[in-house]
């Protein structure tokens, strides 16, 4: 069976970083924003991605909610699917909660399906985790959560119904928060949403890799690029990683508008044995308004 293409799906590569939240607090939102990109990759790859951010004025929260579709050909005839649901929350830019839904398909077979969810404590996220390997397995172990398994449900609701499914607690995948660290960020959110509100000068963020049993976080410097062609700003930052060569670093690049949109992603990610390069543009952004109580996905 091929190996997963690595760090295709997003910029900042992929680096398998996964992520959750046990439990996410109901929304009032009075505004938000939804941005759908489209984009292409080496070995005949396509992504979809939708990216929302909505507020609640209750407590100053903010749910950012970012999924991916990516599809690829590695090799001749065989054809995978990557799935991936990154949802975070925020309180004056501190994380609180994550939640990620990952799934790999090989020629429309499930290979891989998990749920992660991380919930903040004092010095660390605390992790959990729903998985099965087949359907009958899933069903015995996790009975209250089965109606997610299939894949045509990604991108569904499904943080309501997470406790029912009984996840199993993971201390392996807790994610530390180092003492004197950068504020931490979620690949995801990071890519699709903090961009957008860098300082001018750049910054030095923590990025943690949920799913990670070591090297779960790593500091990436986003040093500013010079304008885009619009007046906007760009940003690049470097990867060195040990589930990526270090020899050789990754990169990606964020263009900006003038506005504060995120206009376009460009990547280039080096494996141990592969090398993979794609460009992610957006497609379009609209305003949303919901002054009704929401429920957490």
């Amino acid at each position: 069976m091929p190996q997963p293409l690595p760090a295709t799906v997003v910029p900042l590569a992929r680096l398998a970083m996964y992520l959750l939240a046990a439990q996410v607090l109901p929304l009032s939102a009075v505004a938000g924003e939804v941005c759908r990109f489209g984009g292409t990759t080496d070995y005949d790859g396509r992504v979809a991605i939708s990216s929302s951010a909505r507020s609640r004025t209750l407590d100053g929260s903010t749910t950012v909610d970012v999924t991916a579709r990516f599809t690829a050909t590695p090799t001749p005839f065989v054809h995978i699917t990557y799935l991936e649901e990154e949802i975070s929350t925020w309180t004056s830019g501190r994380l609180q909660t994550l939640a990620v839904n990952n799934r790999y398909l090989v020629d429309g077979h499930i290979v891989r399906q998990q749920w992660d969810a991380f919930d903040r404590r004092a010095d660390h996220f605390e992790a959990y985790r729903l998985q099965g390997k087949t359907l009958d397995d899933f069903s015995r172990k996790h009975a209250g959560f089965v109606r997610h398994w299939g894949p045509d449900a990604f991108g569904q609701p499904w943080i309501q119904d997470y406790q029912s499914g009984s996840p199993e607690r993971r201390a392996d995948l807790d994610l530390p928060i180092a003492p004197g660290s950068a504020e931490l960020r979620p690949p995801l959110a990071l890519a699709f949403y903090w961009t957008r509100r860098m300082p001018r000068d750049g910054q030095t963020v923590t990025v943690v890799l949920p799913g990670f049993k070591r090297n779960k976080s790593i500091d990436l410097a986003i040093s500013d690029a010079g304008p885009s062609s619009d007046g906007g700003q760009r940003w690049r930052t470097s990867v060195r990683h040990p589930a990526l060569r270090t020899d050789q670093a990754s990169s990606a690049d964020a263009w900006v508008s003038n506005d504060g949109y995120l206009l376009q992603l460009a990547f280039t990610v080096r494996s141990h044995d592969r090398t993979a390069s794609g460009v992610i543009r957006q497609e379009g952004c609209s305003q949303t308004a919901d002054t009704s109580d929401a429920p957490g996905r």
